[in-house]
């Protein structure tokens, strides 16, 4: 019996972590297809049909749903004799669709490495399936669905990571797991769905990780819900990461924040390196009656408090927000998104409330009035709560906060600027002033944001010195090698120097001239040096 594994990813870089498990915990041949979005479903089912699969699984997701769909119905009309098995989070939960369409012969729910291999021996002997569990299946007109199970000890599973030969480390994120199930019960998420929290063992991830970092992987996403579920086993392995002292290596988690111990925050404030460790953080809201409504029960003044705490460290921080909440009209967002902006976060990034197929907030749709895509990703289109438009202004916002906040070139003026104010309708009075003068917020050239926001501030009696300055730095900054700058060049540029060397002979007149920008910069000037391997920015005063 031949079997393929297809798996859909979103991009080149994002492996998928799914099929692999099944390959490496089944006695029985399996080979794995990997496409991307962007490649044509002629191309996926010219291979399907070339393969001549008895199998065929799909590993299903919200950013497949809708090409796999199109797929199965082809398959179904091209070889209606092969057998097609569904499993991943998009057909976990609501699926006895997939049957009544003959979209599905077998869907595998949940952690689906033991069903999977149980499953392809029950066919390669043609033998029951009642007695694999996770796994639903129709017999006649019935559905049926067997019993639900976990697996306990997760150190059983086979290594998945390297067993296609051609994986190009390097150049994808790696996807790890210190832990599997979630303890928290948010409405809006799937993984409120998985019962029983389980751990690896600490030795197992390191040997993995020690296996990819050796293989050439550089960035490394862990997929647990909640890495710090278990404090001491979270600070072990990154202590761990820490000592191991790589360069160039990125290692991004998922972790609740208002549950920070102090000694967890002030090892991270006393050791991390920078640029090794990205937290993501999900806050969603600030407004307590919309966390509770969505099971959310999060200490809001501790989370910020340990996100300030954490803002001494040298770990980047990505927050997110929810926009579309029950209970969150336009008012009450605006006044989440003006509070956390205020802890200016390496990034901070606006979501739209999706109404994933079988949360507890998909079954509450009707209560809150809730109009949401009927397609993937089911993003909200309005609710009781808050209207299209109002949306529709979030997601302005969004567009210029991802510009000129989440791109992370202009964090010294921008900072400057939006200190203390209300951020919200700064962003937004940019957005309609892009608007108004048809600037594109899609293409455009890096200098030309600089100008765009000069612009801006001009008209809004906002442009001074200080921030002229500030984006003069930041301008500057961003580039490795010395630009072409926005403004006028200085006439006495070399007299400058000559003044900064007099003052600081330990660099070499030759090299000033040679490699120095120089500009006005608040009362004295900026000059910067693009070395061929470094740059330094100094900021000098001709007094």
């Amino acid at each position: 019996m031949k079997t393929m594994l297809i798996a859909i990813n979103s991009k080149y870089i994002h492996p998928n972590l799914a099929v692999r498990y099944l390959k490496a915990n089944t006695h029985y041949p399996v080979d794995v297809f990997e496409y991307t979005i962007k490649d044509t479903q002629e191309k996926i089912i010219e291979d399907i049909m070339t393969y001549q699969a008895h199998l065929i699984g799909f590993s299903v997701y919200i950013w497949n749903i809708e090409i796999i769909k199109a797929l199965l119905k082809k398959i179904r009309a091209l070889s209606p004799k092969t057998k097609l098995l569904l499993g991943g989070p998009e057909v976990s939960y609501v699926n006895e669709g997939f049957f009544k369409d003959d979209l599905a012969d077998y869907i595998i729910v949940n952690e689906g490495e033991e069903s999977f291999n149980l499953l392809l021996e029950a066919l390669h002997q043609e033998d029951n399936l009642k007695n694999i569990p996770n796994l639903i299946y129709k017999e006649k007109d019935l559905i049926i669905k067997n019993k639900i199970k976990i697996i306990k000890n997760l150190d059983n599973l086979n290594n998945p990571y390297f067993i296609l030969d051609h994986d190009d480390y390097q150049h994808k994120i790696q996807y790890l797991e210190l832990s599997r199930g979630c303890p928290y019960q948010c409405a809006y998420c799937l993984a409120s769905l998985e019962k029983g929290l389980r751990f690896f063992s600490l030795d197992h991830v390191k040997e993995i990780l020690d296996s990819l970092i050796k293989r050439g992987g550089k960035t490394f996403k862990f997929l647990d819900r909640s890495f710090n579920a278990n404090p001491k086993l979270a600070q072990e392995f990154l202590e761990y990461i820490i000592s191991r002292n790589d360069k160039n290596i990125v290692y991004q988690f998922e972790i609740n924040g208002d549950v920070l111990k102090k000694p967890f925050i002030e090892f991270l404030v006393n050791k991390a390196p920078k640029n090794l460790i990205r937290f993501e953080l999900g806050i969603q809201s600030t407004n307590d009656q919309v966390n509770q409504e969505v099971n959310r029960y999060q200490d809001t003044q501790k989370l910020i408090a340990n996100i300030q705490e954490l803002k001494k460290s040298n770990v980047t921080l990505h927050l997110d927000l929810i926009a579309g909440l029950p209970y969150e009209d336009l008012n009450s967002f605006k006044n989440t998104f003006n509070t956390i902006y205020q802890l200016f976060p390496d990034e901070l990034q606006l979501g739209f409330l999706k109404i994933l197929k079988g949360t507890s907030i998909y079954y509450k749709t009707k209560e809150h009035q809730i109009n949401y895509q009927q397609v993937a990703p089911y993003e909200i289109i309005d609710s009781k709560y808050i209207d299209q438009a109002s949306l529709e202004i979030i997601h302005q916002v969004e567009t210029m906060l991802n510009i000129y906040w989440n791109k992370g070139f202009l964090n010294k003026s921008i900072k400057f600027l939006t200190k203390d104010m209300d951020a919200f309708d700064f962003y937004l009075q940019m957005y309609d002033f892009f608007k108004k003068k048809n600037y594109s917020t899609l293409r455009y050239h890096f200098k030309d944001l600089f100008i765009y926001l000069i612009e801006f501030l001009k008209v809004n009696q906002l442009f001074t010195n200080q921030i002229e300055s500030y984006l003069k730095y930041d301008f500057l900054n961003h580039y490795p090698i010395k630009p072409q700058i926005y403004w006028e060049h200085l006439d006495n540029k070399n007299d400058i120097l000559r003044s900064f060397h007099q003052k600081h002979p330990e660099f070499k007149i030759d090299d000033l001239y040679k490699y120095a920008l120089v500009t006005d910069y608040l009362d004295g000037y900026l000059i910067v040096l693009y070395h061929p391997k470094h740059k330094d920015i100094i900021e000098y005063k001709n007094d």
